[in-house]
Order: C-alpha cells, then sequence, then structure tokens
C-alpha cells in the first residue's frame, strides 16, 4: 500500500546529517514551549540530556482532562516525528506516548484503540511541526552550537523565528 501525499514523511526543509540529533530535541522543545501546558514546561534541553521538564504529568489530570493528554502525547511524539524526517535514530524520549496514553485512557472501549489514536495524534504531530518548522530549525541550531539551551532560550529563539516569519510573509 502507497502513503497519500499529506503523509510524506519528507522534511518541510532539508537538514544537514550533523544536526540530526538536535532537530529532533529541539522539535519536542519547540511543541511544548507552543502548547503552554504546565506538564510541558521546559527547564532546559541539551544534547546529553534531552528535555528536561519543570513538572512530570498527573495520571489522574490525564484521565480527567482530554485536550491535556492530546498535548503531552504530541509533544512526546515531536522528537520520533523529526527523526523521521531528518533520517536520525529517535533519541532517548524523557515520557514514552504510549504510557501517557496508557494513563489517560482508563475505559476498555478506548484503550481497544489506543494504537489507532496514536496514529491521529502522531498525523496532528506532524502538521504542527511543519507549521513550526521554522523555529524547530532555529532552536535546533542553537543547540547544536552550545550544547544545552534553558527554556528562555528556546523561547527567544523560537519567538525570533516567529517574528521574523510574520514580517517576511505581511
Amino acid at each position: 500500500m502507497t502513503r497519500p501525499a499529506h503523509l510524506s514523511t519528507l522534511s518541510p526543509l532539508p537538514v544537514p546529517a550533523a544536526q540530526g540529533r538536535a532537530v529532533c530535541l529541539a522539535a519536542e522543545a519547540v511543541l511544548a514551549g507552543l502548547c503552554g501546558r504546565a506538564p510541558t514546561r521546559l527547564e532546559r534541553v541539551s544534547l546529553d540530556a534531552g528535555n528536561v521538564y519543570a513538572l512530570e504529568p498527573d495520571p489522574a489530570a490525564l484521565q480527567a482532562n482530554r485536550p491535556l493528554l492530546e498535548d503531552l502525547v504530541m509533544v512526546a511524539l515531536a522528537a520520533g516525528v523529526a527523526a523521521e524526517w531528518v533520517g536520525g535514530g529517535v533519541p532517548a524520549q524523557t515520557r514514552c506516548p504510549q504510557e501517557l496514553l496508557r494513563w489517560g485512557l482508563t475505559e476498555p472501549d478506548e484503550q481497544a484503540v489506543c494504537a489507532e489514536y496514536l496514529e491521529v495524534l502522531r498525523a496532528r504531530t506532524r502538521a504542527a511541526l511543519r507549521r513550526a518548522w521554522p523555529e524547530v530549525l532555529v532552536v535546533a541550531v542553537g543547540l547544536a552550537e552550545h550544547g544545552t539551551l534553558l527554556a528562555a532560550e528556546v523561547a527567544h529563539r523560537a519567538g525570533c523565528a516567529r517574528r521574523i516569519r510574520a514580517t517576511t510573509l505581511n
């Protein structure tokens, strides 16, 4: 079976192979910043340690709040989606998307379609990353250059990329 064109795994923009890990980590960090929810509040991102978050997700909150669950799973999927695009290996994840989804889906009927639900969220993650790809690349360059970026530095770089894009498109 062939993949439809809208499910293409090609990167929206070319990325040097040496920056693959930085791009994967930056993808997760940028989506975490766009989400704006407490469990996605980033402390820092490092080439060595990956993304470090200020809070751990609360399973009870994930069960009670479906949008929170979906946001957290999409953030956890971001590095893997970026790895598909840039051809690099998936960095060790700080949060497992399947585990987050299992925490939030408590009904047997929901758990029966967990794999399909994960694919829907993966598709939404791809779409979100396509929209934020310039920000991802700017953060990745900074991460590759410095090795570690604090949350404020990630937000600053992503914000600069958004402002530049908004200025050039208007």
